[in-house]
């Protein structure tokens, strides 16, 4: 059943605003008030099981137990507010349904930023996947691992932030089930073992998922999926060679984090991360300063592959702060 815009929850705190934001295999997403504090939500909920393809009754409670206590670890977690972590700011039962409530992300999403605008400049996607890589350090640190970090539950804020939203959490008890991996061929930043009825928990699986991201971001084409690869021996094309100006270090980098085996890849993503620290010579937060010319911004806004092969020949006329140009790309 999917709640109708009005519709008042906990004992009327919260309000659904207007069609949910999203539906996938297991979970409705809904926009929402907070009555009180006039403060935009999002509030997650598991569907109900009989909408489940290949899912028993019995799956589905643990599933929502799982659900429950995933949820109470993120806002744990949300207690010491990471600047890059959508905030689980409640978690409470309406009836038999458990509910999320997350504080509501303003932005476009990479996956969607990429599709209309092309790839991005290494100095902007470089920076957003940093800030992402030390949001899931953090939540490595405490045990809790996303599964889900591709490039549509990232969110690019005009201020030039990232922020992780979104959480894997029911790839963990399903992990071989289609319907996890969402309508927009979501899958193929998820690494094999991941597809394959294994599952896993630990930290490496982020690190395919965070650079199988950055392999979209700077050549502005979806990597080869893993499953493909694995099965039908395909070969997934070094970044380099579709983008000859992405660097020779910078490519191996991100081979590495997607290498097919688990084994292969950085056991950890701070080690990853220094990886990316030595080559890409960037710093953690896109909202630095860099040098671009002001027309540059202008003609970026309609023509991304102009922009991204010109930053780099612009950088000592006018000085430009990060911001503007994130926010010129995140512009409707």
């Amino acid at each position: 059943m999917i709640w109708p815009a009005g519709k008042k929850l906990h004992q009327g705190k919260y309000i659904i605003l207007g069609e949910p934001l999203g539906q996938g295999g297991f979970g409705i997403t809904y926009k929402a008030e907070h009555v009180e504090l006039k403060e935009i939500v999002v509030i997650k909920t598991p569907i109900d099981y009989r909408q489940i393809e290949l899912l028993e009754e019995e799956q589905y409670w643990e599933y929502v137990e799982h659900f429950v206590k995933e949820g109470k670890k993120l806002a744990k977690l949300s207690q010491k507010a990471h600047p890059n972590i959508v905030r689980v700011r409640d978690v409470f039962q309406e009836g038999t349904i458990p509910c999320l409530v997350m504080d509501f992300v303003p932005g476009k999403n990479l996956f969607k930023l990429v599709k209309e605008r092309g790839r991005l400049p290494k100095t902007i996607a470089v920076g957003c996947i940093r800030q992402i890589g030390d949001a899931l350090a953090t939540m490595h640190e405490m045990g809790l691992v996303h599964r889900d970090a591709h490039p549509g539950n990232i969110i690019l804020r005009d201020d030039g932030r990232a922020i992780l939203i979104d959480f894997g959490i029911a790839k963990e008890l399903f992990p071989s089930t289609q319907t996890i991996t969402g309508k927009a061929g979501h899958e193929i930043f998820a690494p094999y073992e991941q597809l394959s009825g294994k599952g896993s928990r630990k930290p490496n699986v982020d690190v395919y998922c965070l650079a199988a991201t950055l392999y979209y971001t700077v050549t502005g084409k979806c990597p080869i999926a893993s499953r493909d690869r694995k099965l039908g021996d395909v070969p997934l094309p070094p970044p380099q060679q579709l983008v000859p100006s992405i660097s020779q270090h910078l490519s191996r980098a991100i081979m590495k984090g997607m290498a097919l085996e688990e084994k292969n890849r950085p056991q950890s993503m701070q080690q990853w991360l220094h990886e990316i620290e030595l080559i890409a010579n960037t710093p953690k937060q896109v909202s630095r300063r860099i040098q671009m010319n002001s027309s540059v911004l202008k003609k970026c806004k309609n023509n991304t592959n102009y922009c991204a092969t010109s930053v780099a020949a612009t950088f000592t006329k006018i000085s430009t702060d990060t911001k503007a140009f994130v926010r010129l790309l995140t512009q409707n």
